[in-house]
């Protein structure tokens, strides 16, 4: 009987209530349009309270306008919308999460305690940030102190809408953040590192690192840039490109004392200093440049483009016979490349017995012949010596 009466009452109440400006259940004095009181409000029933309407899956059909703010409870999650309560936002069309926290405790593997983003978590995807302050997406476990990991597109982009332009900044101090001091003779400044797996673990596998070039003081801070790569067979890396404080460039070489630095060659393919691929030339030559087009090399000192000349050279021991009072005697030397045409230079490597003159020739291809001659009144027998021959094309 009692609950039919209160059944009645609250019909008519919610009869008359656009009559009244306020309406109280559970108390005489309500303090806004519905004032509902607990039976007790210091030892409250089980039952005291408001039961919103419970449903398990949002309405097929969108609400419209005159439902803007109604409001449902969600009795279990939907993709990535957690159980809870939500209201009706007919603005962007759509139902919104009411008091549900976004960010969440956890722990992972580790031990490691963070709290965690809950809708990337739903769609798969671990947004984290540990107690220790470590961040990281696509992983609840980040080795470093802001990671992306994921299978597939890991692209970091800096978008800028202006005139000044977006920054990549690394900034390393001595001392603490609060209190910055100078860094260290030669100290690292800050690189990006690149690593990869080799089938048994991580390994790191190049880099650009930045250095202090030397002691940085007040007013002066000299760096050096350094890219290092790793050669096959190995895990370690080596510095490749150091651009040092001064300017000067070394490839391969770790302290370039010019401009450019190149590294020695050796006697293995591929490990030449400096190469040229043949090409075309210049229509027009141009004051210091060098070419090369298969056949010859080129330097233009000024406006007129010339070849460089090749030399060619080898060392032989000859041993001339007795040659008689002006007469003359020829011995030949292989000088790979010679043509026939190309001018020469030879002289012997040690002292010639007095009244000899000598010349040279190429009388082949790959052939040079020396000719000694007796200008003296009595016969010369040469002693066997070395002869160095040079071939200019």
């Amino acid at each position: 009987m009692r609950k039919t009466t209160y059944a009645i009452i609250a019909v008519f109440i919610l009869a008359i209530a656009p009559a009244i400006a306020q309406v109280g259940i559970g108390t005489t004095g309500p303090k806004s349009v519905l004032d509902i009181q607990a039976s007790n409000e210091l030892l409250p029933a089980y039952n005291d309270g408001i039961l919103i309407p419970r449903v398990s899956a949002f309405p097929l059909v969108n609400p419209g306008a005159d439902q803007d703010g109604m409001m449902i409870f969600l009795t279990n999650p939907i993709g990535t919308d957690d159980k809870g309560f939500y209201y009706w936002d007919d603005t962007p069309k759509r139902w919104r999460s009411i008091g549900a926290e976004e960010w969440k405790d956890g722990s992972n593997e580790s031990g490691d305690q963070y709290i965690y983003a809950t809708q990337a978590k739903l769609l798969g995807t671990d947004m984290v940030i540990t107690d220790d302050g470590r961040i990281g997406f696509g992983t609840d476990d980040p080795v470093e102190r802001f990671e992306f990991r994921g299978p597939g597109d890991n692209d970091f982009q800096i978008t800028s809408a202006n005139t000044n332009p977006p920054n990549f900044i690394l900034y390393n101090t001595g001392g603490t953040i609060d209190v910055p001091t100078a860094l260290a003779t030669d100290q690292e400044i800050g690189a990006l590192v690149i690593k990869t797996h080799d089938g048994t673990g991580v390994k790191e596998n190049g880099g650009f690192r930045f250095y202090m070039d030397g002691t940085p003081a007040p007013g002066s801070v000299p760096s050096k840039f350094v890219i290092s790569t790793t050669p096959n067979g190995t895990t370690s890396q080596r510095e490749r490109i150091i651009v040092r404080s001064t300017g000067n460039v070394g490839i391969s070489e770790s302290n370039p004392t010019a401009t450019l630095h190149l590294r020695a060659g050796t006697a293995t393919a591929g490990s030449a200093p400096l190469k040229f691929t043949a090409g075309t030339n210049l229509g027009t030559p141009e004051a210091g440049t060098v070419e090369y087009d298969g056949t010859n090399l080129y330097f233009t000192p000024n406006t007129t483009r010339k070849i460089l000349l090749k030399g060619l050279t080898n060392t032989a021991t000859l041993d001339f016979p007795n040659i008689p009072i002006n007469s003359s005697s020829e011995l030949t030397v292989t000088v790979n490349g010679a043509t026939v045409g190309s001018s020469c230079s030879c002289a012997p490597n040690a002292a010639i017995e007095a009244g000899l003159t000598w010349s040279c020739y190429v009388s082949a291809v790959n052939t040079v012949r020396i000719r000694l001659s007796n200008i003296q009144n009595t016969a010369i027998n040469p002693v066997g010596k070395n002869w160095k021959v040079t071939v200019i094309e």
